[in-house]
């Protein structure tokens, strides 16, 4: 059992890092665990944890949790709501999803349970855990305290990336060559990531930060490209 482990995966930035560091260096044998919540990317969120899965030849299972997107008041459940850009610094909670981790160790413990598996890994890090209560690693700590008297194998929760900022995540993916290529960070659903929203942003800034050319493509990069190609002048010696 101890050698098992269930990784929390979106299908975003942090939880492939995190599914990489528990295969590559932890050394467990990593099953991924995607939560359906109808939020607004989840198209691109499966795709992505399913690429991800056959990449790192993992097994991945698909948790349909469609309450959460009845609780409502959130954006990232609500199609005609604004998504907030990107800022400086840190993300803001703007994109708020009431309970959802909660609700995701409660599934993933009674999972755990199920299976005989002793571990949870989490993508927890230090600028999200800044503005989103349920990303602390408070929060984490005292929920691991109740599931050591909620469930029979007692799972203990693993934060491997819960002191690192994200530039600290990006270089860490690709020190243990995380498939960070085939993750989805926008809150947006689309052929290509927005390049605007805060996980995008993060991202960007975080590549940019260590000198490195993201591996996704942002929307608002290739209009820009071409609108500039469109522009222009003509090479010398054209007709």
């Amino acid at each position: 059992m101890s050698g098992r482990c269930v990784v929390i995966c979106s299908g975003g930035l942090d939880s492939t890092t995190v599914a990489a560091h528990a295969k590559y260096v932890d050394k467990r044998d990593v099953t991924l665990l995607h939560f359906r919540y109808l939020c607004r990317a989840e198209t691109r969120e499966v795709r992505a944890v399913r690429d991800i899965a056959k990449a790192m030849q993992l097994r991945a299972v698909f948790c349909d949790v469609e309450w959460l997107k009845n609780v409502g008041n959130s954006n990232l459940t609500t199609q005609s709501a604004e998504i907030a850009p990107g800022v400086a610094g840190a993300e803001y909670p703007h994109e708020w999803v009431p309970g959802r981790n909660l609700l995701f160790l409660a599934h993933a413990a009674a999972f755990c349970d199920a299976e005989r598996i002793g571990s949870i890994y989490m993508g927890l890090n230090l600028e999200e855990g800044a503005v989103y209560p349920d990303n602390t690693i408070e929060f984490y700590e005292t929920a691991e305290q109740l599931l050591q008297l909620a469930t029979l194998v007692r799972p203990r929760i693993e934060m491997p990336l819960s002191r690192m900022m994200k530039w600290q995540i990006v270089r860490h993916a690709y020190e243990i060559a995380a498939p960070i290529d085939l993750s989805w960070s926008c809150y947006r659903e689309g052929r290509l990531h927005c390049g605007r929203c805060g996980p995008c942003y993060m991202r960007r800034t975080a590549h940019k930060m260590l000198g490195l050319t993201d591996s996704v493509l942002y929307e608002d990069d290739v209009q820009k490209a071409s609108r500039e190609r469109g522009t222009r002048p003509p090479a010398a010696g054209a007709a």
